[in-house]
């Protein structure tokens, strides 16, 4: 089946940073700069590998940025990695070519990122790491490749966690989206003036893996036409926790 064309959108209006949080200490990765690919001068990825004498889950992280700008150090200010590190999750932040040195071909950038997977499966005896408990997040630019990785490619990810899903959903997205993919769990954090982050994006991720049969929890904020987050709950232990449910750490009740 033909892809779609991406030729769709000015992604300037991308320009959110990847972080979760530019707030807070600052974890230093065990492992920085390791390369993934010979490809690109960007195929780069740092890795902070948890204390543990049994391979450990590992949550891959896709900073945003609208494929121009952003960078993988952003993530180490995370705070999913601040607290869930220390209780044995290893996490890697991934960098990846902008579209300035791909021709602007946002699917060439999309369809790159499965090899910084690849590589990490591969490697994943001599770093401790776990393939069958592997996640991936990502914000805004991050979140279109998130949602790519785990669905346009069997790469045995387990579960989703797109943030800030942006315009373009529709178009890169939706199409590829596929009964039996990961599980899903999209948060948007900006209300409907928020016309780069419209709700919307994440309420049509929902509807498709609705009809798809695809597990996706979707939240967001008041008026946004998505359920706000439960009272007293932070967004990110609701998705460390749907991570391990994946994981078959957390049984269904």
């Amino acid at each position: 089946m033909p892809r779609p064309k991406i030729a769709f959108l000015p992604f300037i209006y991308l320009l959110v940073f990847g972080a979760i949080s530019v707030f807070g200490q600052a974890v230093k990765p065990t492992l920085a700069d390791l390369r993934y690919s010979d490809e690109y001068e960007r195929s780069v990825l740092d890795l902070w590998l948890a204390d543990s004498n049994k391979p450990t889950p590992l949550v891959i992280y896709f900073h945003g940025g609208g494929f121009k700008t952003g960078d993988k150090k952003f993530f180490q200010r995370s705070p999913m990695l601040r607290k869930y590190f220390r209780q044995g999750v290893s996490f890697a932040s991934v960098n990846y070519p902008f579209l300035k040195q791909v021709g602007g071909k946002h699917l060439k950038i999309l369809d790159h990122c499965p090899v910084a997977i690849r590589f990490l499966k591969q490697n994943s005896q001599k770093h401790n790491l776990d393939t069958e408990k592997i996640s991936v997040m990502g914000n805004s630019a991050g979140a279109l490749i998130t949602c790519h990785v785990g669905h346009a490619f069997d790469l045995g990810v387990q579960s989703i966690f797109p943030i800030q899903q942006p315009m373009g959903t529709p178009l890169v997205t939706i199409p590829r989206l596929r009964k039996g993919g990961p599980p899903i769990f999209v948060y948007n954090r900006s209300g409907p003036k928020d016309r780069v982050h419209h709700p919307d994006n994440a309420i049509f991720v929902k509807r498709k893996c609705d009809s798809l049969g695809v597990e996706c929890i979707a939240y967001g904020v008041k008026d946004s036409g998505l359920p706000v987050l439960p009272e007293g709950n932070d967004v990110n232990d609701l998705a460390m926790k749907f991570f391990q449910k994946s994981w078959g750490e957390i049984k269904e009740k």
